[in-house]
């Protein structure tokens, strides 16, 4: 099994990434306002892509308790994980003198806050398609994420408690697509029934449902474009001479997945892990997030840094993903 996982894994990163290139050359050859397709782009992911996403996954699931066990765990992993490396990576760099606070918060943000909506999602959908159950959980950890992000992030990013905004965590195309779609998994109401329709009805139900699996698929290589294009506005010799971007990196991709591993071998000590060990392992091993360029911007911190950081450690995450779900798996004895 682990040697499968791994080429397939290995295979679904790959993916993902040439998905990047059309964007990367359309960018570089300077076809477009690339500012400007980042913001649309970045629009389109926020409040169409992912609540669509949302409402596949829960309108093609029937009611589990054994599910809702898992979306249970999987929020609670997610704020739990996050947590401890930001304020754990916050404690540990501040102990350089090399790094200031805010350059230490800028690393330890990077390193606890993974790429969970614009590449685990695609990823987890490439790697085992039709399996609507891995992206609901994924878009249960988007939600986690949201709230730890808002809150304890901004915090360690200002250090300022007026920048927490449990209204922002809430008040978001994902979170809310989450509230709204939970309820309607939890009464079992869902695209299976339209199979008892007939004519016009059926219609109706089999053509949104359609829509919302068109919407859902287009993530991926929107999110890819949209990374692509940002590869092709900065500079290889920029890019890569940054060793903090190297260690946040590190952070990521290698102590984030360890200590994600710990939290699911003692989690397996009191509960069934193997239906939701994918997600959680996936979840650890994904790179710096996008959204800590925002930040960044946002609330006048080294925007130039958050953006190696996601760059140096999306590109690193081409062989890591696979590393990390082949060596985990392998050892855990714990994937389904």
């Amino acid at each position: 099994m682990g040697g499968e996982l791994f080429l397939t894994s290995l295979i679904s990163v790959a993916l993902l990434l040439v998905t990047a290139i059309p964007g990367f050359i359309i960018g570089k050859l300077k076809m477009i306002d690339s500012d400007g397709a980042v913001k649309f782009l970045s629009v389109m992911l926020l409040y169409v892509c992912q609540p669509f996403v949302t409402f596949d996954s829960f309108l093609n699931t029937p009611y589990d308790p054994e599910v809702l066990i898992g979306l249970i765990a999987v929020f609670v992993f997610t704020c739990v994980s996050m947590s401890a490396i930001l304020f754990g990576g916050y404690f540990i760099l501040t102990r350089f003198r090399s790094f200031d606070r805010d350059t230490s918060g800028i690393m330890a943000y990077g390193g606890a806050f993974g790429n969970v909506g614009y590449m685990c999602i695609p990823f987890l959908q490439l790697l085992d398609p039709g399996n609507y159950i891995i992206i609901l959980y994924a878009t249960c950890s988007v939600v986690a994420f949201n709230l730890v992000a808002w809150t304890l992030g901004n915090y360690v990013l200002t250090r300022d408690k007026r920048f927490i905004s449990v209204k922002n965590a809430v008040l978001n195309p994902p979170t809310l697509s989450f509230i709204i779609a939970l309820p309607l998994f939890l009464c079992n109401v869902n695209f299976l029934g339209a199979s008892s329709l007939t004519g016009a009805a059926a219609n109706a139900v089999n053509g949104i449902a359609n829509i919302c699996s068109l919407f859902s698929d287009m993530v991926g290589p929107l999110a890819m474009t949209l990374l692509g294009i940002k590869l092709a506005g900065m500079r290889a010799k920029e890019l890569f001479n940054d060793y903090r971007a190297y260690i946040t990196a590190a952070i990521k991709l290698i102590a984030a997945p360890l200590i994600g591993f710990a939290l699911v071998y003692l989690m397996s000590s009191f509960m069934d892990v193997k239906g939701i060990s994918l997600n959680l392992i996936a979840l650890s091993a994904m790179p710096c997030a996008n959204n800590i360029m925002m930040f960044a911007t946002i609330l006048n911190r080294d925007s130039t840094l958050a953006a190696k950081e996601v760059m140096i450690s999306t590109v690193m995450s081409c062989i890591t993903i696979p590393l990390t779900l082949l060596i985990l798996t392998q050892c855990a004895g714990i994937y389904g």
